[in-house]
C-alpha cells in the first residue's frame, strides 16, 4: 500500500528465526518490502505460523557458500535500503556479504547485524538464545521464583522481541532517517543482551546511583508491596493488581471491604497483613465477578488471561487485533494483525512465499541467467 510508512523501503533479511526475524516482521508490517534470503539446505525453518506467517515478505534461497551465490546477493544489495543479518560475529564477512562488501556496491545501505552479545567483547562468540540474554541482562534475577528458589522461565521471548527485534527496528529507522541528511548508510551493531539492559535500566541505574540492588520482592515492581501483586479468585483464576497510586489503592480497599489498610499502603511492616486481607477477599468471588466490579472502578485490576482467552477477548477483538493470512499451502491462517500504531491493520494479509524469479528479475537478471543459477544450485 502506498500510504504505509515504510512504503518504498527495501530490506534484505538473512535471518531465519529470533530477533532478526522479529525485526523484519515489524518492518514488513510498517510497509517495507522484505526479501527473506535463506539457504538451500541446513537452515532452521520456523513453523508456518511463526513471525506472522511471513506476511509482507518474499523468499529466495541462495547458496552463499558459493562465489556465485555471494555475487547474486551483492547484486540484490545494490538496490536495498536495509540489510539485516543475525550470524555470529565474523560469519557474514567470511561469506563475503558483510558490511564492507555490501557498502562497496551500495554506500547508502543501512546494515544491521544482530547478535546475542554484540560484535566484540568476551562473550561475542558465545552461542545463545533468549533465556541466556535475559540471564546476562539481569532480567531473570529480578523476577519471580520457582518452588525451588530459581528464577522462573518467562512465558514470552522477551529478549528476542523487545531486547533484539524492537531495538533493531529503532536503530534501523533512525539510520534511515539520518541517511536523508547524510546520503550515506550506516553499520548497526545490535546486541540483544544490551537491549535487555534497556528493559532492566530502572534497576541498573538505581544500583549505579545508590548501590541498592533489586531482587525479587525488594521493591514495588518486584513484589514488595501488596498493592502490586497477583491474587487467586474463588474459581482458582488469577487477578493482576497494580494499584500503585494512592487513589487507586483506596478505591480497591473500599471495594474489598478493607478500608482500614488505606493509610498503610507503603508500610513495610503491614504488607503481610494487607496481603492476607486481600487474598481472603478475592477468594470470596469468581474472577469474572471481580473483573466486572473492579475493572471499571479505577482500581488497576485486570484478569490473567490464558492464550485461548486472549484470542477471544472482547476488548482485543473490538480493537481489530485478529486477522487472517492467505498461505500458499495452508489456506487461510488466523493470526494477530499488526499491532504497530500507524500501520495498516487489515482483515487479510498475504503470507510469505517463494518469489525467486520475481526477485532476481527485479535485480535485472535475465531468464537465461536465472536458469543457469538454478542449474548450478546457487538459487533454489
Amino acid at each position: 500500500m502506498t500510504d504505509e510508512q515504510l512504503s518504498g523501503i527495501s530490506v534484505l533479511d538473512l535471518s531465519s528465526v529470533g530477533p532478526g526475524s522479529r525485526c523484519t516482521a515489524l518492518l514488513a508490517d510498517l510497509g517495507a518490502d522484505v526479501v527473506k534470503v535463506g539457504a538451500p539446505e541446513g537452515r532452521i525453518e520456523p513453523p508456518f505460523f511463526s513471525y506472522s506467517a511471513g506476511r509482507g515478505t518474499r523468499r529466495i534461497a541462495i547458496d552463499l557458500r558459493k562465489p556465485e551465490g555471494r555475487d547474486v546477493f551483492l547484486r540484490l544489495a545494490r538496490g536495498a535500503d536495509v540489510i539485516v543479518e543475525s550470524y555470529r560475529p565474523g560469519v557474514a564477512d567470511r561469506l563475503g556479504v558483510g558490511y564492507a562488501d555490501a557498502s562497496k556496491v551500495n554506500e547508502r545501505v543501512v546494515y544491521c547485524a544482530i547478535t546475542g552479545y554484540g560484535q566484540d567483547g568476551p562473550y561475542a562468540s558465545w552461542a545463545g538464545h533468549d533465556l541466556n540474554y535475559l540471564a546476562v541482562g539481569g532480567f531473570l534475577a529480578t523476577q519471580g521464583r520457582r518452588a525451588d528458589g530459581g528464577p522462573a522461565i518467562p512465558g514470552a521471548t522477551v529478549a528476542d522481541s523487545a531486547g533484539g527485534g524492537m531495538q533493531a527496528v529503532i536503530a534501523i529507522l533512525a539510520a534511515v532517517l539520518r541517511r536523508t541528511v547524510t546520503n550515506t548508510g550506516q553499520y548497526l551493531d545490535v546486541s540483544t543482551t544490551e537491549g535487555v539492559l534497556s528493559l532492566t535500566s530502572l534497576y541498573v541505574d538505581e544500583l549505579l546511583a545508590t548501590g541498592n540492588e533489586t531482587r525479587p520482592g525488594s521493591n514495588l515492581l518486584t513484589g514488595a508491596f501488596a498493592c502490586y501483586d497477583l491474587y487467586r479468585a474463588r474459581d482458582d483464576r488469577w487477578l493482576a493488581v497494580a494499584a500503585i497510586e494512592p487513589k487507586f489503592f483506596a478505591n480497591l480497599c473500599r471495594l474489598l471491604e478493607s478500608e482500614r489498610w488505606i493509610p498503610h499502603q507503603m508500610d513495610p511492616a503491614r504488607q503481610a497483613d494487607i496481603r492476607d486481607a486481600f487474598a481472603a477477599s478475592f477468594a470470596t468471588r469468581d474472577a469474572a465477578e471481580w473483573v466486572t466490579l473492579l475493572g471499571p472502578a479505577d482500581t488497576c485490576v485486570a484478569p490473567v488471561l490464558t492464550i485461548g482467552e486472549v484470542a477471544q477477548d472482547p476488548h482485543l477483538r473490538a480493537r481489530g487485533l485478529f486477522a487472517e493470512a492467505e498461505h500458499p499451502e495452508r489456506g487461510r491462517v488466523p493470526q494477530l494483525a499488526s499491532v504497530i500504531a500507524g500501520s495498516e491493520r487489515r482483515d487479510t494479509y498475504v503470507a510469505g512465499s517463494d518469489a525467486s524469479n520475481e526477485i532476481l528479475q527485479n535485480a535485472g537478471m535475465t531468464a537465461e541467467e536465472i536458469e543457469e543459477l538454478r542449474a548450478q544450485g546457487v538459487v533454489v
